[in-house]
This record gives structure tokens, sequence and C-alpha cells, in this order.
């Protein structure tokens, strides 16, 4: 028996689409991102991926917007009813990461995308495996005795109201440059890439210790599932941990997060159309909570921040 970790919270939200585009480095096709950016639709959890065994854009979006992509053939799947679940806070704890894993494996719980933010593990799961999945989690972390998943509902007069009154968080639409908090920059880190059956998974603690030090940390993480029921993992951190990877490179961290209450769809967008433009290669990004967080090979992290201040503001 584990021992059960403490956390904070659990958040849920419900009634999302998720719509996913393969082969990105094809150049006939537009970027979700931008296709997202025309249509004026927030993606409230977006990874894009080049490595491993193949590259893609997943964005997660409003049912309501489902009639808006429908429509456009170029988006290789749909899964209308996918709910995202997070777990808060992570502390960057490569031994709570262990745990999550861990947990995953013995359950033998399917889920489509996980990825990391500032201060949450989120996951976009299918509807049908929602209840699953929050009593897995409920059951075994260690939570406040008042704790119940907060479910956030979308507040349309709210949100009215907020971008009335405070501008910025209209930024994607009427600003010059886009606010942040600042952009920080972590160089010289090991990106691996792992893939791992249920049963592997459920041992991963066992097979890498190091995940079972509180002192560990990670930098950042995302993992998917592939039609095989193989779990593809990825994970930045100071060391190699010690296991064979199925890739791996030296690779750096830009993470920024700002006033942007949600609205993602230009911000991701107009990131990564400044760092195309100037031939800067992404690894990887991940677009969830407040927090995005862009990997780039090697020696690149500097020029992307000054190519980024062109169109966001830069404490």
């Amino acid at each position: 028996m584990m021992e059960q970790i403490k956390i904070n919270g659990i958040r849920l939200n419900k009634n999302y689409i998720q719509v996913v585009q393969e082969d990105i480095d094809r150049q006939d096709q537009i970027p979700l991102y931008q296709t997202m950016e025309s249509n004026r639709i927030n993606m409230v959890f977006m990874v894009l991926n080049t490595m491993g065994e193949k590259s893609f854009i997943s964005g997660t979006i409003a049912s309501k917007h489902f009639g808006q992509m429908a429509h456009q053939d170029v988006y290789q799947e749909y899964q209308q009813k996918v709910s995202t679940i997070s777990i808060y806070p992570h502390h960057y704890n490569l031994q709570l990461l262990g745990y999550l894993l861990s947990l995953l494996g013995r359950h033998k719980l399917s889920f489509r995308h996980m990825a990391s933010s500032n201060a949450m593990l989120t996951f976009v799961v299918d509807q049908e495996n929602c209840d699953t999945f929050i009593q897995m989690l409920s059951t075994s972390f260690d939570l406040p005795e008042s704790h119940a998943p907060f479910e956030q509902n979308e507040n349309y007069e709210l949100t009215q109201f907020l971008k009335k009154k405070y501008p910025e968080t209209r930024a994607t639409y009427v600003e010059e440059k886009i606010k942040t908090y600042g952009i920080t920059l972590v160089t010289d880190l090991n990106l691996g890439s792992y893939l791992f059956s249920f049963d592997q998974l459920a041992k991963i603690q066992q097979e890498i210790p190091s995940m079972k030090d509180k002192e560990n940390k990670f930098f950042y993480t995302v993992a998917y599932m592939n039609l095989q029921e193989k779990i593809c993992f990825f994970l930045l951190t100071e060391k190699s941990l010690g296991i064979t990877t199925h890739k791996s490179c030296t690779a750096e961290l830009l993470s920024f997060h700002g006033p942007h209450f949600g609205d993602r769809h230009s911000i991701i967008s107009r990131a990564l159309n400044c760092l195309s433009k100037k031939s800067i290669p992404v690894l990887q990004t991940v677009c969830t909570g407040a927090s995005i967080n862009i990997v780039l090979p090697q020696s690149k992290g500097e020029v992307a921040i000054k190519v980024l201040r062109d169109v966001f503001e830069i404490p």
C-alpha cells in the first residue's frame, strides 16, 4: 500500500471537445492554433508535440464551438465528450508525479492527455471515465476534509463584465503587446521520451528510484496514450532518470504566464508564429491554466526571448 501524498484540491471542468491535428510538419496545413485564433475560439488546453512516434497538435475547446470546427476535414479527430481534471499543487515534485503515474498504471485508467502547468497537473479524459478518475484521485490522495472536486462552470455575464472592467483581459484582441508577468528560461535540461504499458507504469517508482525522493524535482511533463494503449511520456529534468528512453535530447524550457483570464488562442498563436518566422524549432508546447510552456532545443532559448519581445510585454 502506497502512502498517500497530500494535495490541496481537485478541479473538474466538463463539456469540452478535443480536436486533434496530426502530421503538423506538412506545409499545406494551417496549424490548429491559427485556425482557433481566426475563429476566436479559446483553447483551455493545448499540446503541441514534434517528438516521439508522431507529431500533432491537440486542442480542448468548449462544446459550443463544435459547429465551427466540424466542417474542417483537416482535423482528424473529434471527441465530443471530454473533461479536464486537475490536481494541485504539484510543486514540481517528482515523488508526487511518480505516485500519480503508478496509480494510473494500477487502475489501468485511460486518458487522452496529461500536462503540467505552473501549479497543476491536468488530464484530458473521456467523459465516460470522468467519475472513475475523480474517485481514484479522491481516495488515493490526502485531501482536506472539506474538499469536494471544484467544478468550474463558464459564466458568460461575468466574463463580459471582466473584459469591460479590466481591459487587459481583452489583450488578445486590442493590445499591440500582450502583457505577461515575465518570461523564465531554464537551460541544460534533459528531455526524455518514454513508452510505458499500464503494468510498467504501476511499477514506475520501483523501476525509477529517483521518483521516490521527495527532494527531486521535474520542470515539465506531458503524456498521451497511443492507439495501442501505451503511455507516451515526456519529462524534463536536470538529470536523466537512468532508464532506457525512447528518445532523449538536451533542451531548454521557456515559460510565461499573465493576466489572460483564459484567452489563450491568440496568445499561443502569436508566440508560435513569432518563433516560426525566425525558424526557431519547437519540440513541445503546452498551454493550460495560466501557463504557457515551450520546450526548445538547447541554445535556442535566448534567441526565442528576443523574438517574443516583439509581441509580448516583459517586465
